[in-house]
């Protein structure tokens, strides 16, 4: 649940705002008062910010100076009831995030809100799936292998090598496409090195399989998994 901050002085404005964005199921903190705001900015965070520019004490724009100065990078829309290019380049000069002019409606800021938080959500670690393929599997992450559920102990550059093949099988991969799988893995292999390295997964294979045929050779163009 993301929270939000709101900083308003105007509470015809402020509380049917909390209220709305309450209902889209946000977690909601409102100050009147800026200063009060600025506090609660020293000792706690938020994901979003949604402040007023013209407030006593402290308008909008001082408000994000001295948040920054903190510091504190939360994302900041402002809300103004001026519809003119110079508070809109001034918003935006402070790092506003978005700038939204009175009166708005409900359909409009939910839209806008949720697209600051999208823009400055932290990026999702990409999960790699294992491969399976017939009898064998490789967890890309961890680098393990297994064939018809024993495992295989590979050298990491095996292991990326039987990756490159068994992202596509049956697809004939050349050595230079192989040479550039193990790079990616920041492994350096040489041409002709490749050929000893797949001699040595085909012989792991059949330490546990005697019968297993798992990479097969394309004459003068590569390798292919053949299962």
């Amino acid at each position: 649940m993301s929270k939000i901050v709101i900083v308003d002085d105007d509470t015809e404005i402020l509380n049917p705002l909390e209220e709305m964005l309450k209902d889209e199921g946000f977690e909601v903190r409102a100050f009147s008062n800026p200063l009060k705001a600025l506090d609660f900015f020293r000792t706690q965070n938020a994901d979003l910010a949604i402040f007023d520019i013209k407030m006593p004490e402290l308008n909008g724009f001082d408000l994000l100076r001295q948040v920054r100065a903190i510091p504190n990078e939360i994302p900041v829309i402002f809300l103004s009831s001026v519809d003119d290019e110079y508070s809109e380049v001034a918003a935006f000069t402070l790092s506003a995030s978005d700038y939204i002019t009175k009166p708005f409606t409900k359909m409009l800021l939910i839209l806008r809100v949720k697209s600051v938080l999208r823009r400055h959500a932290p990026p999702q670690p990409i999960v790699e799936k294992p491969i399976e393929v017939g009898d064998l599997y490789i967890d890309r992450e961890r680098h393990l292998v297994s064939w018809k559920g024993e495992n295989i102990d590979l050298t990491v550059t095996e292991c990326l090598l039987l990756i490159s093949l068994a992202e596509r099988p049956g697809i004939v991969k050349k050595r230079q496409q192989l040479m550039d799988a193990c790079y990616e893995g920041a492994i350096v292999v040489g041409d002709r090195a490749i050929d000893s390295h797949i001699r040595n997964v085909r012989a792991k294979f059949r330490t546990v399989d005697e019968k297993a045929e798992v990479i097969g050779t394309v004459q003068g163009l590569g390798y292919k998994l053949k299962i």
